[in-house]
């Protein structure tokens, strides 16, 4: 077989569908094997191997396609075709979502299709399994890359299998960007598979395992509905959906309901970005218009949402360690005036786009007086992702000094890490490979052995060498790896224990407005878990609880960027509102601040800090100044009964 094609099995029992299929394939240069029925298709399973595509009719005698795909899959482990699904009856777009989960299926055509597609199929399949690089690796080679066109894009989505959950928001916005059509299934470690759906560049559908809704809470806080109205709607005896009872009282509008429901797909894809690894496929198929639907420029906000809020700043570290020395610079589709550089990321970086023009690097920015670490790793990966700004070449060291500090960093990260979680930092940051690539990759940003061998730099050179040569080294050996595994697992999980326990002592001690401690016990929570559900809420009640007039704004400014940090699906309890009454109360904003609290005790009237805010606010507005009042006023005050 030339090199370059492919080894086909066609299992379909419309004799018309399966010879049209044959005839092409095969006119294309590649081998094509047929079958009208299940037990045929077994038969050719079994007397051929390395068979890289299996074409099947969801609709077979004996058995129905999808049973046929498990059952091959158990019999046959060893075998890694591709799949892609037919149908002329099953084309809604439940079944399409459910099969192409179910059967991890590259495509699904709908009959009749045409056989141009089949082509474009196999073509688009084949050519990434040649690449030597590894699809994740080429993801981020596009940092670097301004003249990527959208079909190399896509190739590149259409190859990735294993990820991290944290490059599903570069995966998403890919796929709205090159307006792709399809179903991208997501496998999580634990079993769970969700499945986001694309039409034409539009997200349509977000289906995963977690359906918590915040339908009430989402229409209290942004305004749409009173309380009162939300809890009408729950008793309605009809047991009319919330949404369809307000809007038919005419308490709610369609198009506000539109953007409650588009929220509620942004809360369900936030909970598809998580720190472990995911399988992925991409499924190409024509998927219908619905509404709502996220689009590109509404993805912009969510896309920053999701930087800011859910990605850590520790795998924002090992990703970009290959990229710190690189120049940054302006993409071609850079304009002074795009909606993105008016984002609170970036906007939290004074002069950052001035700075982009000077050839800055990483390390640079994060050199930078009043540049937080975060914000600065945070908004360089949104821009990044957007294709604003693009690595240009790397920048050699000046000197042995400039050369130290890197590798002193590196030396950091690594020196507390097991041989499972250095190998795993360096898969994050080269984007994988063979051992002997993520090596030969990571000690590329070393730089070259230092000539002075007396020197600090020398030592710390080889220190590193030394712990990544050790690591690649025993990433070899399954039994070693998997103890380290273990290891770092059962310690991840009694940090988690241990956070989690001292979170109840920073709630009881917020509750009696004891901040520093809190702060200090929030401090301990963010090195054990900086995941932790709820802490930079808590972290920025503790701030703006202890504000100091001198650091009034120094303070602010810390406690916007805790606020930036906090996920979408934290932003619908009471502690939200709550604690940005409490922001907008410091920033001397009283109307806001009240509005705020009244939201908060909306959504749990026993929450006493919120009502205790509002006392306190009451009171307030109850002393009046003697001389701001009228002289009717003031009089009859003189002469009140007492």
């Amino acid at each position: 077989m030339e090199q370059g094609k492919s080894k086909i099995l066609i299992l379909e029992d419309d004799e018309t569908v399966r010879n049209s299929l044959k005839e092409i394939l095969s006119r294309a240069g590649h081998s094509v094997f047929t079958a009208s029925r299940p037990d045929e298709a077994n038969g050719i399973l079994a007397a051929n191997g390395g068979l890289e595509f299996l074409f099947c009719d969801c609709l077979l005698p004996q058995m129905t396609g999808l049973d046929f795909i498990k059952q091959a899959r158990a019999n046959y482990p060893a075998a890694k075709f591709k799949v892609v699904l037919m149908s002329g009856i099953y084309t809604d777009k439940a079944f399409i979502q459910e099969a192409t989960q179910s059967t991890q299926a590259v495509a699904f055509m709908k009959k009749p299709f045409d056989m141009e597609q089949v082509l474009k199929i196999v073509k688009k399949e084949e050519a990434p399994r040649r690449e030597e690089s590894t699809a994740r690796k080429k993801l981020y080679q596009m940092f670097a890359n301004p003249t990527v066109t959208s079909r190399q894009k896509r190739k590149v989505i259409e190859s990735i299998e294993e990820v991290s959950g944290f490059d599903l928001p570069f995966l998403y916005s890919l796929l709205v960007e090159t307006k792709s059509s399809g179903y991208l299934n997501i496998y999580n470690s634990d079993g769970s598979v969700s499945g986001i759906s694309f039409c034409n560049g539009n997200i349509v559908g977000v289906d995963v395992d977690d359906r918590t809704t915040f339908l009430g809470e989402m229409l209290i806080q942004s305004g749409y509905a009173t309380p009162k109205d939300v809890q009408e709607a729950l008793r309605d005896k009809n047991n009319r959906k919330i949404g369809n009872y307000l809007i038919q009282n005419n308490q709610l509008s369609p198009h506000a309901f539109d953007l409650i429901l588009m929220e509620q797909m942004n809360i369900r894809l936030v909970r598809t970005i998580v720190d472990q690894k995911i399988r992925v496929n991409f499924a190409s198929a024509e998927v219908e218009m619905s509404n709502p639907s996220i689009d590109a420029d509404t993805l912009s906000y969510y896309l920053h949402d999701w930087i800011a809020s859910k990605i850590s700043v520790s795998w924002l570290k090992s990703l970009y360690v290959m990229w710190a020395g690189n120049v940054i610079v302006k993409s071609p589709t850079f304009r002074d005036d795009h909606p993105a550089l008016t984002m609170s990321l970036v906007k939290s970086l004074d002069g950052l786009t001035v700075k982009l023009n000077n050839q800055v690097t990483l390390t640079q920015l994060l050199e930078i007086k009043g540049y937080s670490e975060v914000a600065v790793y945070k908004a360089i990966h949104f821009l990044l992702t957007k294709g604003l700004v693009v690595f240009a070449q790397r920048a050699a060291f000046t000197n042995p000094a400039e050369q130290l500090k890197v590798i002193r960093k590196i030396h950091a990260e690594l020196e507390h890490k097991n041989s499972y979680e250095i190998v795993a930092y360096m898969e994050t940051g080269t984007g994988g490979g063979s051992a002997e690539s993520i090596l030969a990759d990571f000690m590329t940003l070393l730089g070259e052995e230092p000539s002075d061998r007396a020197s600090e730099v020398y030592s710390y050179w080889h220190k590193v060498r030394a712990l990544a040569e050790e690591a690649i080294s025993a990433s070899k050996d399954s039994n070693k790896i998997d103890q380290f595994r273990q290891a770092s697992q059962r310690s991840e999980a009694e940090a988690k224990l241990k956070a989690t326990s001292l979170m109840e002592e920073v709630k009881k001690a917020l509750q009696y407005t004891q901040f520093a401690k809190a702060l200090e016990i929030l401090a301990e929570v963010a090195t054990l878990n900086p995941q932790m559900h709820q802490l930079h809420l808590y972290s920025a009640w503790a701030k703006l609880g202890s504000v100091d007039v001198a650091k009034k704004q120094f303070v602010l400014k810390e406690v916007e960027l805790e606020l930036l940090q906090v996920p979408p699906d934290e932003r619908y309890d009471t502690l939200f509102p709550f604690v940005i009454g409490l922001f907008n109360k410091i920033k001397g904003d009283m109307v806001a601040a009240r509005k705020s609290f009244e939201k908060s005790v909306a959504l749990d009237p026993s929450f006493i800090p919120a009502r205790r805010e509002l006392s306190i606010l009451s009171s307030q507005n109850k002393k009046q100044d003697v001389f701001n009042m009228d002289l009717k006023q003031a009089i009859s005050g003189f002469f009140k009964k007492r």
